[in-house]
């Protein structure tokens, strides 16, 4: 029975002791198991002996094994035997040169294999790597079309140019490859998810919710059901985006923006026990979010609870001095508790934050009001009204 050579002589002396058929079972046993470096080192000795023939299937492993150096060396050499596989030969070259972060000539590299080859897709998208590289990404688009006027039904280059377009802002675009991608393959989960994503870039709710949903249909996603309930709230079909949620939540108990999410649905209804719940589980996961801690508070100002909302927004304002909305509430919860210092001194920390604040300065008047400052009063009333 056929054992495989291990040892360090047995693989020095593959090359003549075996037929090449041998030689090339005993790498794929090496590479099934996982010994790169035994497999590199015996193609580097194959590429220094043999260059009777092109070795480009060798070639191309060592690039993946990222043995750039050995690759470049080989190829270099070759170059000047083989002119049959010219444009590929420079293809692989400037593999090489872009693995060592040689940018320049792996462009100079690709350039000169297009020039052999000019409509070979697979160059093409190389070169739109490179000029990604250097932040030519108008560049990378025009590749990239040329790439697919080669080959029109490369869902993953139609993909990829979408990506470019939509983080560049150019939604119209993006939406045009990914429902090119979804027509071409309508199975990818991935995009409906990016078309659906886009389509919220373009505020088309309605088309966003129809693509979320298609994208599930294809394979549960917690993070796309949670932006499937978004569109539904949005939408106003409150019932459909809180079944989704709980969808969300069934999957993975501790997703931390549909806990909060459902927990704002619930309070806009008035389940305000079920929101504190929810959002009291979400914080024991990120306890320093001060938006998490404001909608906390926000929660247990509506259960009556002022004293432990106003703690709530203490925290908040310890991770968050200056954050409007938090003083805005804290500075009621100390006005109904009937805390005027208390709520003067927060109310002139948000107006000096945002002296544009109306709500802000309607509460100051009715704070003089209750202490009988009726001159200040009346200046925070024209303040709001913006008649100082």
């Amino acid at each position: 029975m056929y054992q495989p050579i291990a040892t360090e002589s047995s693989r020095k002396k593959l090359l003549t002791a075996y037929p090449s058929w041998l030689s090339q079972v005993q790498t794929y046993w090496w590479m099934w198991s996982g010994q790169n470096d035994k497999v590199i080192d015996y193609w580097t000795t194959v590429l220094k002996q043999d260059m009777s023939k092109p070795q480009i299937s060798a070639v191309k492993f060592m690039i993946k094994a990222q043995a750039f150096s050995e690759a470049r060396e080989y190829l270099e050499r070759l170059i000047h035997i083989d002119t049959e596989n010219i444009g590929e030969i420079r293809y692989l070259l400037a593999r090489c040169y872009l693995g060592q972060g040689q940018l320049s000539n792996a462009i100079e590299e690709i350039e000169l294999a297009l020039d052999v080859e000019p409509e070979k897709a697979q160059y093409l998208d190389f070169l739109a790597d490179c000029l990604l590289e250097i932040g030519d990404w108008q560049g990378a688009v025009e590749a990239l079309n040329k790439s697919l006027r080669a080959d029109p039904k490369q869902s993953e280059t139609i993909f990829r140019l979408g990506t470019i377009y939509s983080y560049h802002g150019e939604h119209l675009e993006a939406l045009r490859c990914f429902q090119g991608c979804c027509e071409l393959q309508p199975n990818r989960p991935v995009y409906w998810e990016m078309k659906a994503e886009t389509h919220l870039q373009l505020r088309q709710l309605p088309q966003a919710a129809r693509s979320f949903e298609r994208s599930l249909r294809f394979g549960m996603n917690p993070d796309v059901a949670a932006r499937l309930a978004y569109c539904y709230i949005q939408l106003n079909k409150v019932k459909k985006g809180i079944d989704y949620y709980k969808m969300v939540l069934k999957y993975e108990p501790d997703h931390y923006d549909a806990l909060c999410n459902l927990a704002a649905a619930y309070q806009n209804i008035g389940r305000s026990v079920d929101a504190l719940t929810l959002l009291e589980k979400a914080k024991t996961i990120y306890p320093n979010d001060p938006i998490l801690l404001n909608n906390l508070g926000y929660t247990l100002v509506h259960l009556g609870r002022t004293r432990k909302a106003i703690e709530q927004y203490q925290e908040a304002l310890r991770i968050a001095h200056d954050h409007p909305l938090i003083l805005y509430n804290l500075s009621i919860c100390y006005a109904q508790k009937g805390n005027w210092n208390a709520a003067k001194e927060t109310l002139s920390c948000l107006l000096t934050v945002d002296s544009n604040h109306s709500d802000g300065w309607i509460l100051l008047g009715n704070v003089y009001d209750n202490t009988e400052e009726y001159d200040l009063a009346v200046d925070c009333y024209n303040r709001a009204l913006n008649l100082h």
